[in-house]
């Protein structure tokens, strides 16, 4: 089964929950917000499928790059609406156009980064620009292996540890998938970005105050 002995051999992917047939691991945060696994060992069978998609322990072969490409969008309202150029929005509309499905990391509505899926260029956007923080794999691995076996094409964006850990959960290459993983440099903590928020929050409701008091100081003197 999946035991930490230091935190840096994990990062956070997800496989080892999406994959345990017993259900038994779950996620904990620690104190700067960073995801762990948990395993409940009364219910593990220790049949290793968390050990074998882990893509920590399971690294993979070192390959070079075949071709280094530098591409833009020829579209600039695309690509002021991007955060890198606009080729994820190219390819992603190539993806949904064959009926396909895209996967990426999008803000939910208390602004926590988390993957989702698009089949729709309405969906698509809320895709596009970098978050900087990262997200939240949920139970995308599982929904992206269904399509798949389905039949259906496809796109897969994250950073590199979630491609592989992706890769690894699947277990066997399929030509109807294509993944995109981001240049990463390590992740901040999702606990400062909720202190960004948080702090965002108070100043925009301070500004609002003030404004609100600057009215009616007007009306008065008006």
């Amino acid at each position: 089964m999946i035991k930490l002995s230091v935190k840096e051999d994990c990062c956070g992917c997800g496989a080892c929950l999406q994959r345990c047939p017993r259900h038994c691991i779950f996620f904990k945060e620690d104190k700067e917000g960073f995801l762990y696994p948990l395993v409940d060992e009364s219910n593990c069978i220790d049949c290793g499928l968390c050990e074998k998609v882990c893509p920590v322990i399971n690294r993979g072969e070192c390959n070079e790059p075949l071709y280094v490409y530098a591409v833009k969008n020829r579209n600039e309202r695309i690509r002021l609406n991007s955060s890198s150029g606009g080729v994820f929005y190219s390819l992603g509309k190539y993806v949904i156009q064959k009926g396909g499905v895209v996967f990426g990391a999008a803000y939910d509505d208390k602004w926590e980064v988390r993957h989702q899926k698009a089949e729709s260029m309405d969906t698509l956007e809320p895709l596009m620009r970098s978050k900087y923080v990262q997200s939240r794999i949920g139970n995308t691995f599982v929904e992206v292996e269904t399509f798949l076996k389905q039949g259906k094409l496809v796109l897969f964006t994250g950073t590199s540890c979630q491609i592989l850990g992706l890769k690894n959960f699947l277990r066997h290459e399929y030509e109807n998938l294509l993944t995109v993983d981001v240049i990463c440099h390590g992740v901040p903590s999702p606990g400062v970005w909720r202190k960004f928020l948080m702090e965002l929050t108070h100043l925009q409701s301070h500004k609002t105050a003030l404004c609100e008091v600057a009215g009616k100081k007007t009306v008065l003197l008006s």
